[in-house]
């Protein structure tokens, strides 16, 4: 089913082809081992809907929270209009008035409308979300700020999250389809964990993540800190023997 289309085009000028140019960023933000799934317009770009595959590489995405539900007002601004659960769960009072009262409501897609591009859903890897927005266009401040949350995506466990497009709904529309923005998506770390390690020469490199790196001789301690809560450490080892590394969360 697809949702929204996404258009691409240049605009025809004085004999010239010319294509505006904007920037849209949605990117995950670690708080305190929760998944803050946030968007940023950089060049003032208003974008109409959201249509985003979520994923874990270890464990799972248990649940959903801090999401805006219905139209955007002025002093409740966002993208609460979610497609697929609207036809699903929203009851028209009276065949025209919306109540958003339905628990069932929120951005998780349904597989069946798309079974080839939509994730499992909560209580997997891996998530389909649709945000879209609506607000009057006589009221400027109903609209979507440039900068905010779409949600909060709460893990069985610390994992590196993933952020992709998904097509089959449109991926990131924006209002003005005469503007063709340069989009991006930022996935990262959520919770405590190591992230990846390589040698180099002689040394160790290790990246990680929500709090400070300690080593040990064995897997069961003693632990030592290493005052390191950069995310990057390095090492040269002083022998062969055995090393293992954890966080301790801050």
């Amino acid at each position: 089913m697809n949702l929204w289309k996404s258009a691409r085009t240049g605009v025809l000028a004085l004999g010239m082809l010319t294509v505006s140019r904007a920037d849209v960023n949605v990117f995950v933000q670690d708080g305190n081992g929760v998944a803050w799934l946030r968007y940023a317009c950089t060049a003032g770009e208003e974008v109409r809907g959201f249509a985003l595959n979520v994923q874990v590489d270890r464990g799972a995405i248990v649940g959903i929270t801090n999401f805006l539900v219905g139209p955007s007002q002025v002093g409740a601004t966002g993208y609460g209009i979610f497609p697929s659960s609207f036809r699903d769960n929203i009851v028209l009072q009276g065949g025209t008035t919306p109540v958003w009262t339905s628990p069932g409501y929120s951005p998780v897609a349904k597989v069946a409308d798309s079974p080839s591009d939509t994730l499992p859903g909560l209580g997997s890897s891996g998530v389909t979300l649709e945000f879209g927005a609506l607000w009057d266009p006589n009221q400027p401040l109903a609209a979507p700020a440039s900068t905010g949350i779409l949600c909060a995506l709460l893990l069985s466990q610390p994992a590196e999250v993933t952020l992709s497009p998904n097509i089959s709904r449109g991926g990131v529309v924006v209002v003005n389809s005469d503007i063709a923005p340069l989009i991006s998506y930022g996935g990262g770390a959520v919770g405590p964990l190591i992230t990846g390690s390589h040698w180099s020469g002689s040394s160790v490199h290790i990246t990680f993540n929500g709090g400070e790196l300690q080593s040990a001789p064995t897997a069961t301690g003693p632990w030592i800190g290493t005052g390191n809560t950069s995310g990057s450490y390095s090492e040269t080892p002083a022998n062969q023997k055995a090393k293992f590394f954890r966080i301790q969360t801050r």
